[in-house]
């Protein structure tokens, strides 16, 4: 058979499951339109779910707002009656005052001092619902007790500093959210409907005077009982088929529902299947036509492409032949190309082999990176588990001396800080590579931090070696913590590798529009190989068997990271091993306004700090020791085991600052600081949290909360002391 009757069998061949298809298409094509249709039916109520829900939100922060009225505090009725007034809508709304027995005390469709109705006693059990729970009630349809129309309310708690309980109500007519549905530019054959939670109708845009306050269709009401979301069809009884999609409002639990008829949303469905019947015909008999007349030339071209095809055979390289046929065209040049396509195949695959050699070599580097980081980690972590354990076992000794015993103390002070300082240093890059460091920016002069940074270091006894400073006062935006936590692990990193009787100079100053620091040390310095990874993660120098220098290979990447969340650069420059480096950090520079504070603890001299410290911590052993160490400071002690009592003592002692666990038992320590920042005599109290809740979002609550500081345990005592200072300052 000639390859003309191919193409009119294949082409008969495509239509009979085409046709087949196609019905199924119609069919999904049918119900795709009737979903779109009800699709648009539930966009609008949810549309009009929202519309409600903005109104009671809105009636609700008024009545937020009128709760607070300090004529109410005050028991002003008559001002706060005027005040009232102005949350009320015109004739839409109105607005009560309840007793907690469902009295009516004011209601502004009414004059003040006239006389109100006693309450029904759905409104009395509403308003002590509202007392007993502090928490907004919306009521469905009700009858009002002063004008015996249909209304709902919505309902707010008002408790006063005084013990009186009041509940505000917001009053909607009918009317007003008749208003809302009516305005809703929709199709005429539409209807929307809010229905509130025992089937009662509230308003409708069609025939609204006959149907407010009637009970909802049957079908309506049974089929919202069982879903909060959803559509039903059905047949009124003498009346159209209708489809009718509902929803429930989020904040009343009122049903929104819209309905068309069902003659109206299958129409469009129809009417989009018919235009793509008639599609499919015509695009059918158009594509058997074309069979028939392509067939030919198809066939011509075909013989074409077999001659050139068995000239190939024989060794020779046919001609491209040119046939209008793009394919057969294509044929006859790929035959031709298809030695330059193998040559440039083979280049190809060398290129792609160059790449895997080179991408197995970085694998394996870091590799390598990783084997090498563990390994210092496990010494890391060895040795200062091993000074622990030795001074576990010494002050075991029966017997050991006294001063063995203080020594002992100590080893294991430093070293436990020595671990705490390689986990906080692992979590912070952690949460620098998720984003998650949250920096506290405010006015810091990157001198005195400088200076702060390096007395700690020596009152920790890590500076063995000649320093000098050179330090101008310059001030900047920034973190103070993250601040210190940079040039600690700069000025570590100069101390560890420089050699002893080195030397190491720290210089501050202003330089345009920058804040400059610069580290330099005569130590081991830079090589040229390491000069441009030295701020990656895990990369070091060549460790010694011993790992003398020790580190982790992290401390210059996280260095980098806290730089640039400054805004800053960091910049490392060595003129080659054994002779020094120097560190160049630049910040972006503020100019510093001086304000006067008033400060509540006064120094004496260097050691002592006057002043009263409530310390609130359930912790009995915990409390104690912090509460000595701060006496031996010169301060004054009150302590609490819990978060009523350290109120208490609050409320009846002059205490200037106080230090809050946050995991108190009965309030917790977030209860406390905003008990006690709602205090007119501790409002202004310095408020530190000092708890074992350490991630971002306990930050934040505390903050949110008063806190003015949120610190960790177990925190460093000179850094407490260094935050009860700032406070004062």
């Amino acid at each position: 058979m000639k390859i003309r009757f191919y193409l009119l069998l294949m082409a008969l061949a495509i239509a009979a499951p085409v046709a087949i298809f196609s019905a199924f298409a119609l069919d999904s094509l049918m119900s795709s339109e009737r979903k779109a249709a009800l699709r648009a039916l539930h966009e609008a109520a949810d549309a009009t779910a929202l519309l409600v829900d903005r109104e009671l939100s809105g009636a609700e922060a008024a009545l937020r707002v009128l709760a607070r009225s300090p004529h109410l505090a005050a028991g002003d009725m008559r001002n706060f009656y005027e005040h009232a007034r102005t949350a009320d809508r015109g004739e839409g709304g109105r607005t009560i005052l309840f007793a907690p027995n469902g009295q009516q005390l004011i209601n502004t469709v009414v004059p003040l001092g006239s006389s109100l109705p006693p309450p029904p006693t759905y409104v009395t059990a509403r308003t002590q619902q509202v007392i007993r729970t502090q928490s907004t009630v919306i009521s469905g349809l009700i009858t009002g007790a002063v004008q015996q129309r249909f209304v709902t309310t919505i309902n707010i708690p008002v408790p006063l500093d005084r013990g009186q309980r009041y509940v505000l109500a917001s009053v909607f007519s009918t009317n007003y959210f008749q208003d809302l549905v009516v305005r809703r530019r929709l199709p005429e054959a539409w209807v929307i409907s809010v229905i509130d939670g025992e089937g009662k109708i509230i308003a409708r845009s069609s025939s609204p005077l006959d149907v407010v306050g009637q009970p909802a269709n049957p079908a309506f009401v049974h089929k919202t009982a069982q879903s909060n979301y959803g559509y039903l069809r059905y047949t009124p009884s003498g009346g159209v088929e209708m489809y009718e999609a509902f929803t429930q409002s989020a904040m009343s639990g009122w049903k929104v529902s819209v309905s068309a008829p069902a003659e109206l949303i299958d129409a469009s469905a129809h009417k989009a299947v018919i235009t793509m019947s008639l599609g499919l015909l015509v695009a059918l008999s158009i594509a058997l036509g074309a069979a028939v007349v392509f067939g030919r030339r198809l066939a011509d071209s075909i013989g074409l492409a077999v001659r050139s095809a068995k000239e190939l055979g024989h060794g020779k390289e046919p001609e491209p032949q040119r046939m209008g046929v793009k394919e057969v065209d294509d044929l006859h040049q790929a035959l031709k190309s298809a030695g330059m396509v193998l040559a440039a195949s083979e280049a190809e695959r060398a290129s792609l082999l160059k790449s895997e050699r080179a991408a197995r070599r970085i694998a394996e580097q870091q590799n390598k990176s990783k084997d090498e980081f563990l390994a210092m980690l496990g010494h890391e972590l060895r040795n200062p588990l091993s000074g622990i354990t030795g001074a576990i076992e010494l002050m075991e000794i029966e017997g050991a001396r006294e001063e063995h015993k203080t020594r002992a103390r100590e080893i294991l002070r430093r070293q436990a800080g020595h671990l705490t300082h390689i986990v906080d240093d692992l979590l912070d890059l952690a949460r620098l590579s998720e984003g998650k460091i949250k920096l506290d920016f405010q006015a810091v002069d990157l001198g005195n931090a400088v200076q702060s940074s390096v007395a700690t270091l020596r009152a920790a006894g890590r500076t063995h070696h000649a320093l000098a400073l050179e330090i101008e006062s310059v001030w900047m935006k920034g973190d103070r913590t993250r601040l210190e936590q940079i040039i600690t692990n700069l000025l570590t990193n100069a101390f560890k590798y420089t050699p002893n009787g080195g030397r190491i100079t720290v210089r501050v100053y202003p330089e345009d529009d920058d804040a400059v620091l610069v580290v330099q040390d005569t130590g081991i310095g830079i090589s040229a190989e390491l000069m441009p990874r030295l701020f990656d993660i895990f990369i070091q120098g060549t460790v010694s068997l011993d790992r003398s220098e020790g580190g982790l290979g992290i401390g210059l990447a996280l260095v980098r990271r806290l730089i640039e969340l400054h805004h800053g650069t960091i910049n490392a420059e060595s003129p080659g091993q054994g002779q020094g480096s120097t560190f160049t950090v630049r910040f972006p520079r503020t100019v510093h306004v001086t304000s006067l504070n008033s400060g509540d603890c006064s120094t004496d001299g260097e050691q002592e700090m006057r002043c009263t410290i409530l310390l609130i911590e359930d912790n009995e052993d915990a409390r104690h020791v912090l509460a000595q160490n701060l006496v031996a400071k010169g301060m004054s002690i009150l302590e609490a085991g819990d978060g009523r009592t350290g109120i208490a003592m609050a409320l009846t002692n002059p205490v200037e600052a106080a230090i809050i666990d946050i995991g108190l038992p009965g309030l917790t320590g977030y209860e406390v600081a905003r008990r006690l920042r709602s205090e007119a005599r501790t409002s202004k109290m310095k408020l530190i949290a000092l708890t074992g809740y350490g991630q971002d979002v306990d930050r934040t609550d505390a903050l949110e909360a008063g806190f003015d500081v949120h610190l960790v345990k177990p925190v460093r005592f000179e850094q407490l002391i260094e935050e009860i200072g700032k406070l004062s300052r």
